[in-house]
């Protein structure tokens, strides 16, 4: 830096950077909180898998973690046989780009801010990104990594998205992804499915019984989002777009 203040993409890359330091140096979960966890990424991740194979059938698709952290989601890839020479990861806090190799051994896991996703053009078959537009609260830099994953997906893939619906009021870091704010990426979702029972219910559950969490991974009101959209071919790969509308 040459003494200059921060652009206000690079601002946000910043201050999401703290914000995840600060998440990754918190203590650890209860004991009912993590295996509450359990079932919602067990829910989640075999829903992706299935849309994951509608375009890139295993083993011989290619597919993105966009925001993979430690490598959770592209350990569960290679758990369900996939090579990996074929995923890949990018996320732009160092540490955990560390912790996802060793996590992931062969995967290709590289550092990028999400301004340009480090692959080329038409590189996958699917990209995926869980709960990371909900952590930039610049409208215009959520639209920036929407179309550099578009970019990177070929025509006929996918882009697909997990992320809140709505979000704790004492979380200031976080948005909620409405179905505007969805379309404001780029255009309406070709499809959207409300996933993920209310945490806390599904861990009161597990407290209780793990029959009583099983019906409140039926029951409780699901507070998340999974969203797809696929790539069409000509779409407009521009860097930079203002939002179709007001965020909500």
């Amino acid at each position: 830096m040459s003494g200059q203040s921060p652009s206000g993409d690079q601002a946000e890359v910043e201050r999401i950077r703290a914000v995840y330091a600060a998440r990754d140096a918190a203590s650890g979960r209860h004991p009912a909180i993590a295996a509450a966890y359990r079932r919602l990424n067990a829910e989640r991740t075999s829903i992706t898998h299935e849309l994951v194979a509608t375009v890139a059938p295993p083993p011989g698709g290619r597919l993105l973690d966009v925001g993979c952290g430690a490598g959770f989601d592209l350990a569960r890839w290679l758990e369900a046989g996939w090579s990996p020479a074929r995923i890949a990861g990018v996320d732009l806090v160092a540490d955990r780009v560390a912790r996802a190799r060793e996590t992931c051994p062969g995967v290709d896991i590289r550092l990028g801010d999400g301004s340009r996703i480090p692959f080329d053009d038409a590189t996958f078959d699917a990209a995926t990104a869980v709960t990371v537009f909900s952590s930039i609260l610049d409208p215009v830099v959520r639209r920036v990594l929407f179309v550099e994953m578009v970019r990177v997906v070929r025509p006929g893939g996918l882009v697909i998205v997990y992320d809140f619906v709505i979000r704790k009021p004492t979380n200031p870091n976080v948005r909620g992804l409405s179905l505007a704010r969805l379309a404001d990426l780029g255009r309406p979702p070709d499809g959207s499915r409300r996933l993920s029972p209310l945490l806390q219910i599904v861990a009161a559950g597990e407290l209780i019984h793990p029959r009583v969490g099983d019906i409140a991974m039926r029951f409780a009101p699901r507070t998340h989002r999974l969203s797809w959209w696929r790539v069409q071919p000509g779409v407009e790969r521009t860097q930079r777009a203002e939002p179709a509308t007001a965020a909500r």
